[in-house]
């Protein structure tokens, strides 16, 4: 049974329960109306809690699916171009977002895009409605360093730096926050996976 089916479940029982129980408390007013529902009272309310709570977490898993859907179809529609590329879910900083106006004003970014690091070349890519679009193209054969940067602002510290050199010759940088996960809001701290992914990225792509 999917995670989805069984909040489902989860919450048409606790309908449930409250309809048994609202139901049994007419009957007992009907025939005691001087009886004490008390305990009725306690347990409606915790039911109508539990079931407050479950439309919450329902509501809360809803947008992080959608979230995840998305990503995974701009995934989906970079890997039929290039099915050998190595996707990272990234959120822009506003050098990145300086970086992609430079070349393309007419787009802004959203808060969630996703390189692609292929053999080659690195690309900026954005879900734009149901259409993936490319924003930014960076050739290995250009690019001059890959590190770490600290990036002021919005709690997150520590920013992968991407500096290069455009086809007109002047340089540039993207620096870019690393998402933890595919559809996830959280950014990846400075540590292990961050160093090693700075790593993998420098190996053999710094050509000056």
């Amino acid at each position: 049974m999917s995670s989805a089916r069984r909040l489902m479940t989860l919450r048409w029982i606790i309908v449930g329960v409250w309809a048994a129980l609202l139901t049994v408390r007419i009957i007992v007013v009907a025939l005691t109306p001087d009886a004490d529902l008390t305990v009725f009272g306690i347990a409606e309310v915790v039911a109508i809690s539990l079931g407050v709570l479950v439309i919450g977490v329902a509501v809360v898993r809803g947008h992080s699916l959608r979230r995840r859907y998305e990503d995974e179809a701009l995934a989906l529609a970079i890997r039929r171009i290039d099915p050998t590329v190595w996707l990272v879910p990234a959120a822009p900083t506003p050098e990145l977002r300086s970086s992609v106006e430079a070349v393309r004003p007419e787009v802004s970014l959203g808060h969630r895009v996703t390189w692609a690091f292929g053999a080659t070349e690195a690309s900026l890519w954005e879900l734009e409605e149901r259409r993936a679009t490319r924003l930014l193209v960076i050739r290995w054969s250009r690019m001059v360093h890959v590190g770490l940067e600290d990036v002021q602002g919005d709690g997150r510290s520590w920013a992968i730096a991407l500096h290069y050199v455009r086809p007109d010759d002047t340089t540039a940088v993207a620096t870019f926050f690393v998402r933890a996960a595919p559809g996830s809001r959280r950014m990846l701290g400075r540590g292990p996976r961050l160093d090693r992914l700075v790593a993998d990225l420098a190996r053999e792509r710094i050509v000056a």
